[in-house]
């Protein structure tokens, strides 16, 4: 005999031989967890050369910004370190704690990647210099910061520099409500030099107690799961991602979709390039052998193999981005466009060159982007440059040119610019629209006047009186006669007098007599309109 009964929408039957539950096949099956403590992902931002990268140059001891275009970090990377406090909490911590850090560029271009940086990591430093203080991008990093939700530290750096003013830095983060210890409020915070390592100790250790405060943990025993940090195509292994993971553990064997991009878990590595078999939370991996490039800032999910990431991946798989150029109403011309193929190295690069072209040019020549993809120049982009209305310019950063898309080139007189420094990629663009577009006429209106009387004409001289309302008039300029707010034709002023002597302008209030050129009778109460015209 037995019993039936429900709990938490599962069967559970009971008999005098057997225990069973049976669970809905329409719910997953619930597994045993096993969290643990786990390192704190930590994300470093803040102004442009305010320090964020020697500051992490000096905890691991490499010179990043050395290898970096023009001093600029143009990538996002992730790095591991091990702390050993001085004043450890426990014996476990006396042996070393893990961190790991994300290190986020400065420049005004990367603020989308700023943005997800914050929301990846758990901790975040807020570096401001004091020599310097708040800046436009501090204050973008710290509206990055409070959005994400992140705890944060400031880190007050440059404090070895001789015109560094402590205390005015403070000042100007309360002005922008981050009260910080000791002045009121409760954001901890370090004064340090990053340069020669002052306060960079007790800087991790305020790390690692925000991190034992908030108590971060994870489970080992979840497949692996956490966001793309970078991704780019590698010259002789193919498509690459540094992955930073968040929860779980990644191992071989098994596959990552991260958007609609997949790649079997074969070639993994630490960011310092050493072979893995397995990873798992707080730690960062590069990644290799995606079948399309996944996007930076993308969540990643672990599968136990290649066919169910494939099975879990949505249909649609994008490739190479193209622009298209929106439809123009009957009649309309609409603005010169001046088409370009952008080629970069990563991803992140790649963001970020298309958040700064929609800035460049005006409401009458912009920069359209046709084609843009990542890894070197290649022969097809310049036959996209060719099959271009108008012939596209084919920019590369940090990438090579192939040997046959540079005959290519030549052949066809199809421009092919380089650049290892994003401001001045842009630079170079904004010089070469105004040399493309062509040159527009533009009327300004220098002046408005009343004719109160017409004396007399003879052929196409007509001489009158009137009086300036607004601006000015000048001998030699055209004016457009207007009847009755309708423009009846356009003349020139051949002389101007007042009080009966001939002079150059005449300005505002002031009544005036003229000969005006036109091939039109002018007459009393009409408008003259003077303006100018120039070419741009």
């Amino acid at each position: 005999m037995s019993q039936l009964c429900k709990i938490e929408n599962c069967e559970l039957k009971i008999s005098a031989y057997t225990l069973a539950i049976v669970w809905p096949p329409s719910l997953p099956m619930k597994t045993a967890t096993h969290t643990t403590e786990r390192p704190p992902i930590v994300a470093v931002l803040g102004h442009v050369d305010h320090g964020k990268s020697t500051l992490l140059d000096f905890i691991r001891k490499s010179n990043t910004v050395g290898k970096e275009a023009g001093g600029i970090t143009q990538h996002v990377a992730a790095y591991e370190v091990v702390h050993i406090s001085k004043k450890p909490s426990s014996a476990k911590a006396s042996e070393g704690k893990r961190i790991t850090f994300i290190d986020t560029p400065g420049h005004a271009a990367f603020s989308a990647i700023r943005a997800r940086g914050a929301t990846a990591a758990d901790i975040a430093i807020l570096v401001v210099a004091a020599d310097d203080g708040v800046k436009a991008q501090t204050l973008e990093a710290l509206k990055s910061i409070r959005d994400a939700g992140t705890p944060f530290i400031v880190a007050i750096n440059k404090i070895d520099k001789p015109n560094a003013d402590q205390e005015r830095t403070i000042r100007t983060l309360l002005d922008e409500k981050v009260y910080l210890e000791k002045y009121g409020g409760d954001v901890p915070w370090a004064a340090i030099s990053a340069k020669v390592g002052t306060g960079v100790e007790e800087l991790l250790d305020l790390i690692l107690l925000v991190a034992e405060i908030e108590g971060f943990t994870g489970d080992k025993g979840a497949p692996a799961h956490g966001y793309v940090i970078e991704a780019h195509r590698d010259q002789k292994r193919g498509l690459a991602a540094t992955l930073i993971i968040t929860n779980g553990t990644l191992r071989s064997g098994m596959a990552v979709l991260a958007g609609h991009a997949v790649a079997p878990v074969r070639i993994m590595e630490s960011t310092a390039g050493k072979s893995l078999r397995e990873a798992t939370f707080s730690t960062p991996v590069q990644l290799v052998g995606f079948d399309v490039l996944p996007q930076v800032g993308e969540e990643f999910h672990a599968y136990k193999n290649k066919r169910e990431a494939e099975a879990a991946r949505p249909a649609f798989v994008p490739t190479d981005r193209h622009v298209a150029k929106a439809p123009l109403a009957e009649g309309e011309t609409g603005p010169f466009t001046m088409p370009v193929i952008i080629r970069a190295d990563a991803s992140g690069s790649l963001e970020a060159i298309d958040q700064e072209i929609p800035k460049l040019g005006s409401e009458h020549a912009r920069v359209q982007v046709v084609q843009s993809g990542i890894g070197a120049v290649s022969e097809n982009d310049v036959k996209a440059a060719i099959a271009s209305d108008t012939p596209a310019v084919v920019v590369g950063f940090n990438v090579g040119i192939d040997a046959p898309a540079a005959a290519l080139a030549l052949q066809h007189g199809i421009r092919i610019e380089t650049f290892t420094i994003i401001y001045k990629l842009t630079e170079r663009l904004a010089e070469l629209l105004q040399e493309t577009a062509p040159k527009r006429r533009v009327e300004a209106i220098t002046g408005k006047a009343k004719v109160l009387k017409q004396f007399g004409s003879r052929k196409e001289e007509h001489v009158i009186g009137g009086k300036v309302s607004e601006g000015f008039l000048e001998r030699g300029s055209s004016v457009r006669i207007m009847r009755r707010a309708i423009e009846v034709g356009v003349g020139k002023i051949k002389n101007i007098q007042s009080n009966k002597q001939d002079v150059n302008r005449i300005e505002e209030g002031r009544e005036f007599g003229a000969q005006i050129i036109a091939p039109f009778e002018i007459s009393q109460g009409d408008t003259l309109e003077g303006f100018t015209t120039s070419m741009e």
